[in-house]
């Protein structure tokens, strides 16, 4: 190890991009170099000057291009502001394929480049299709320190941290652009505690914040000692900004010496040097709402429409749009038919009531009957047959949502925004959804969301209430989570009574769908958690609908991912497949 000598003082910018807004995004960068001039060296997570992820966008010549024009713009406004150092991500091209890059550029505009080694292919990742391999970093020089310096996957794996080591790192940094997935912190963590202990550095842990599509970037950036213990951590799902000094003179262990500032909120506030990361259903509740907000607000999207049927999942996702941008942007719709029931008005009332949005009720008989009337006339003298009764009424079901996301669409159309799906990821699994109907819709929040968790996520909010929350207390009639679930298309109809219990569907899709298990083996296993014996005719069938949804599913609309396999990037199956789960 190199005896670095004095104190070297950091800003880490937990910050929220947007993709392809490289100007935008610079100027933020050179506000904060503005009101951070005191520091040494201040840092921006993973692709911060492009956005992240970039997908084909940075195959664009003419995109990095223009990234490259403007980082040159930028590091001479950071010599004409006579420093910080920074260390910022954004894409370079290469003689093939693009980098995965961060630039080092230093008081006086000196630039250096560092490139990506490790290049995750896999889950929604595909960067080895985008970005070329770089080669393993050396550690920047500033002030006399060695600064290991790296991105994102390449802290995954060790051949990076052994290479900076090597080269005499004083510590290492990972700028990173790393989404939200249920339970995945303690992962990164153990990854980052494993560099720390091969490599006897403290190590920054810089994550983006915010969503892009179906990803949400979820912050929680962190700094380990020398002994791994956390010493900072900053606010996940929200932008923050660290301050902190190290100083050292020998070795880590006899000497060195990391002092916390401050983490500063993006809303000013000055919060302690660790911030708990949020439990499980906090963490999942906080990346939906952040999901759809940015999704709405970096579209450009005035408002959100969605139908509201006195249902769990609707009730969700309208107190999650509440939540993302106010009840004054939201419209609710109750479009009942002769199936629905006075329980699902009241409900959906109360729900409206709670909530605070703009809201109606806009029957649909009126509009249902002439269409059964007209198929039932055009239907036999077309095909020369009159339809199945079972078919016949499956029809008359599959009109009643498709008349709704019509109205919806229209609504869209007529007076601007975006219209909201509410499936929840059991249905979407079996297919148990309209096509064109309540699949209808620009963007859905619960959509990588099993039914179990959903009814979990309403309670948690009616006994919480957090500031980042637009919405009120206890926004959730109680009579809308104890009432069985049912989609009100025909008379006493269910969802359990076609699907089965939800915990028991939901293990099931579990084990088939994140698990990549056999039905025979998901059997198995289902039996073994839930300590019951299970028809195996049952899970030959949910097997069977999820396979066979799998053409649903492709024009379904995207939504933000929480599990390991989502569907849509995540999950690439063929439709046209005579192979079994």
């Amino acid at each position: 190890m190199t005896a670095a000598k004095g104190v070297l003082r950091l800003a880490l910018i937990q910050a929220n991009p947007t993709v392809g807004a490289v100007d935008a995004n610079l100027a933020r960068a050179l506000a904060y170099c503005e009101s951070h001039k005191d520091a040494d060296l201040i840092v921006f997570p993973e692709c911060f000057a492009s956005g992240y992820p970039l997908e084909d966008l940075v195959l664009r010549p003419g995109f990095l291009a223009r990234v490259a024009q403007a980082i040159e713009g930028f590091a001479a406004s950071v010599r004409k502001l006579n420093g910080p150092a920074v260390l910022i991500g954004a894409p370079v091209a290469g003689a093939n394929l693009p980098y995965n890059a961060a630039h080092f550029i230093t008081p006086d505009g000196a630039v250096r480049t560092i490139l990506k080694t490790e290049l995750p292919n896999d889950d929604v990742f595909d960067e080895r299709r985008v970005f070329a391999q770089g080669n393993d970093p050396r550690p920047l020089d500033l002030s006399g320190w060695r600064v290991g310096a790296m991105i994102c996957e390449d802290m995954w794996h060790g051949r990076v941290t052994r290479a900076l080591t090597d080269e005499l790192a004083d510590f290492l940094i990972v700028i990173n652009g790393s989404p939200y997935e249920i339970d995945k912190m303690p992962v990164r963590l153990a990854h980052a505690r494993e560099r720390v202990r091969a490599s006897g550095c403290p190590l920054i842990y810089l994550n983006m914040v915010g969503g892009q599509d179906e990803l949400v970037l979820d912050g929680g950036s962190f700094v380990l000692d020398e002994e791994g213990e956390i010493v900072a951590q900053m606010p996940a799902f929200a932008e923050a900004t660290l301050r902190l000094e190290l100083t050292r003179s020998g070795s880590w262990a006899e000497n060195g010496k990391i002092e916390i500032q401050g983490i500063e909120h993006g809303d000013g506030d000055i919060l302690g040097e660790v911030v708990r990361y949020p439990d499980r259903l906090e963490s999942i509740y906080a990346a939906c709402t952040l999901g759809l907000r940015d999704y709405i607000e970096k579209n450009g999207f005035p408002r959100a429409f969605l139908g509201v049927s006195g249902g769990l999942d609707s009730a969700l996702v309208a107190t999650l749009a509440v939540d993302a941008i106010g009840a004054d942007r939201v419209v609710g719709v109750m479009m009942p038919t002769r199936f629905t029931g006075s329980e699902s008005l009241d409900l959906a009332n109360d729900l409206f009531r709670r909530l605070g949005c703009r809201h109606g009720v806009a029957p649909i008989g009126a509009i249902f009957d002439p269409y059964e009337r007209t198929l039932d006339s055009i239907g036999p003298e077309l095909m020369g047959m009159t339809p199945a009764a079972a078919a016949r009424s499956l029809t008359s079901e599959n009109f009643q949502p498709r008349i709704r996301g019509a109205l919806l669409m229209g609504l869209s159309n007529a007076y601007g925004g975006l219209v909201l799906s509410t499936g929840n990821k059991s249905e979407m699994s079996v297919g148990y959804a309209t096509l064109y109907g309540d699949m209808c819709g620009g963007f859905n929040p619960i959509k990588d969301l099993y039914k179990t968790t959903a009814f979990d996520l309403c309670r948690w909010r009616n006994e919480n209430h957090r500031d980042w929350m637009r919405g009120g207390r206890s926004p959730i009639p109680q009579g809308i989570i104890d009432r069985p679930p049912t989609a009100e298309l025909k008379p006493d109809q269910t969802d359990e009574a076609s699907l089965g219990a939800y915990e028991l569907l939901d293990t099931i899709l579990r084990l088939l769908i994140e698990h990549l298990l056999a039905p025979d083996e998901a059997l198995r296993q289902a039996e073994r958690q839930l300590n019951t014996t299970i028809d195996p005719a049952y899970v030959r069938r949910i097997a069977g609908l999820v396979k066979g949804a799998e053409y649903k599913r492709r024009q379904a609309p995207p939504g933000i991912k929480l599990t390991g396999r989502p569907f849509g990037k995540g999950w690439r199956y063929p439709m046209t497949n005579r192979a079994s789960l």
